[in-house]
C-alpha cells in the first residue's frame, strides 16, 4: 500500500514535470515564432509597454502618410512656382521689346498674343489641383496637415499670397499686371513709354514677390522633410524597443530550453527510480 505521504510526493513530482514540460513547450514556441510574449501574463510590464508602442506606431503610420502627401504637394507647388517665375521673366522680355518706338504693329500684335498666352497660363496655374484633387493654391487658409500629435504643417500658400503682388498702384494679381502691360503696349503712343515703364516696374515687383514666395515654399518643404525624418527615426527607435521587449533572445531561449529539457529528463529518471518499489508494491 502506498502511504499518503508517498502519494503526495508522487503528485508533487508529476506536477513539477508537467510545469517543466509546459515551460519547454513555451520556449519552443518562442523560438519558432520569434516572440517571447504570447500572453500579457508572461511579462505584464513589458506587455503594457508593447501595447503603448503599438498604438504610437499605428498613429505614426497615419502621420507618415500625411507627411508624404504634404511633401508631394509641396514639391508640386515648388515646380509650379518655378514655372510662374519663367512665365514672368518671359513677360518682362516681351514688354521690354514692346517699349521700343520702332516696334511695328505686327510685332506688337505678336507680343500681345504671347502676353495673353502667358495670362492664360497664369490662370491655369492658379486653378491647378494637387495630387489629392484639392486646389493647389486654396482661396482660403491652406490645409494644416497633422504630422505628429502636436504639429500640423501647411504644404502650400494661399492663392492670394502667391498671385497677389504689391505694386506702386496697389495690390494686383500677376494676370492684371500683364493685362495692363498689353493695354500699355497697344495704347496711346504719347504715353506708351511711361505706361510700359509702369508695367515693367510692376512685373519686377512680381518677380521679387515670387522669389519670396518660393523661398517660403522652401521652408515648408524643409519642415515637412524634417517631420518625415523625425518619424522615421522615432519609428526605428520604437521598433527596436518593441523587438527588445517581445522578441525572443535566441541565445537565452536555447540555453533555457536545454537546461529545462535536461531537468525534465532528470526528474523523469528520478521519478521512475524513486517510485519503482512503490509501484511493485501496488501491483503485488
Amino acid at each position: 500500500m502506498i502511504s499518503s505521504k508517498t502519494s503526495y510526493s508522487v503528485q508533487a513530482q508529476i506536477s513539477n514535470q508537467n510545469e517543466l514540460a509546459k515551460q519547454i513547450t513555451a520556449l519552443q514556441e518562442s523560438v519558432a515564432t520569434g516572440k517571447r510574449l504570447s500572453a500579457p501574463s508572461d511579462d505584464p510590464a513589458a506587455a503594457l509597454r508593447v501595447s503603448q508602442i503599438r498604438t504610437i506606431q499605428a498613429d505614426q503610420v497615419v502621420w507618415t502618410n500625411n507627411a508624404n502627401m504634404g511633401t508631394s504637394i509641396a514639391s508640386t507647388v515648388d515646380t509650379s512656382l518655378g514655372n510662374l517665375q519663367d512665365l514672368m521673366n518671359r513677360a518682362n522680355e516681351l514688354v521690354l521689346s514692346g517699349r521700343n518706338d520702332t516696334t511695328s504693329d505686327t510685332d506688337r500684335a505678336a507680343i500681345t498674343s504671347e502676353l495673353q498666352s502667358i495670362v492664360d497660363s497664369l490662370n491655369s496655374a492658379q486653378a491647378a489641383t494637387d495630387p489629392t484633387g484639392a486646389p493647389l493654391y486654396p482661396t482660403g487658409s491652406p490645409l494644416q496637415i497633422p504630422v505628429s500629435s502636436t504639429l500640423n504643417l501647411a504644404a502650400t500658400a494661399s492663392s492670394g499670397t502667391v498671385f497677389g503682388v504689391t505694386t506702386a498702384s496697389g495690390t494686383q494679381t500677376m494676370q492684371q499686371i500683364l493685362t495692363n502691360a498689353i493695354t500699355a503696349i497697344n495704347g496711346n503712343p504719347g504715353t506708351r513709354a511711361a505706361d510700359i515703364q509702369t508695367s515693367l516696374d510692376a512685373i519686377s515687383a512680381a518677380n521679387n514677390h515670387l522669389d519670396e514666395v518660393r523661398a517660403d515654399q522652401g521652408v515648408r518643404m524643409k519642415r515637412l522633410s524634417d517631420a518625415t525624418d523625425a518619424l522615421t527615426a522615432s519609428g526605428e527607435s520604437l521598433s527596436e524597443e518593441r523587438n527588445g521587449l517581445e522578441g525572443t533572445d535566441l541565445t537565452y531561449a536555447v540555453s533555457e530550453f536545454q537546461a529545462k529539457q535536461t531537468a525534465l529528463q532528470a526528474a523523469q529518471t528520478m521519478f521512475a527510480q524513486t517510485n519503482k518499489s512503490n509501484l511493485f508494491s501496488l501491483l503485488g
